[in-house]
């Protein structure tokens, strides 16, 4: 196996087991949830965090497939009616498309750009672990139940 297809493969497997995370998270969550805010004026929804997450890895991988920056969107920022299995599926979707992106993708190639393609996926998981961090503030600002994979992570926990 070449360095080429052995980073490629680590970076995957990075990438599905923050994935799963995420979807643990979502696998406790209602509908009426995704409305939610944190308890001060400018913070966004619940919603809005997977809207941008699901949206960023879309972007990062135009950006992975054309050499270049296409400009954001998230492929759930119209649907009316969302719910947590919905972003889920969308997740899933882009996460096939990374899957297959990265096994024909030389990461260590410059794009046209100027950026080597390990950059970009490594964007992709630093701003899946942003959010991470606003979902745990989500978790203990409206007592949503700790995922086991999250307390085994994270080591979270509730002193009440």
């Amino acid at each position: 196996m070449s360095t080429e297809q052995i980073l490629s493969r680590v970076y995957l497997e990075q990438w599905q087991g923050i994935r799963q995370l995420t979807c643990d998270y979502l696998d406790e969550l209602k509908p009426s949830d995704l409305a939610l805010k944190l308890p001060f004026p400018e913070s966004q929804s619940l919603l809005n965090q997977f809207y941008c997450m699901v949206g960023a890895e879309e972007s990062y991988l135009r950006e992975l497939q054309h050499g270049e920056w296409q400009g954001f969107s998230s492929s759930i920022a119209d649907i009316q009616a969302i719910t947590p299995a919905i972003i889920k599926d969308h997740m899933r979707e882009a996460d096939k498309m990374m899957s297959d992106l990265l096994s024909t993708t030389d990461l260590t190639q410059k794009l046209s750009n100027g950026k080597p393609g390990y950059k970009v996926v490594q964007s992709i998981i630093e701003h899946e672990m942003h959010h991470h961090g606003q979902l745990i503030n989500f978790m203990y600002c409206h007592k949503f139940p700790i995922p086991q994979s999250w307390f085994l992570k994270w080591h979270l926990t509730r002193d009440e």
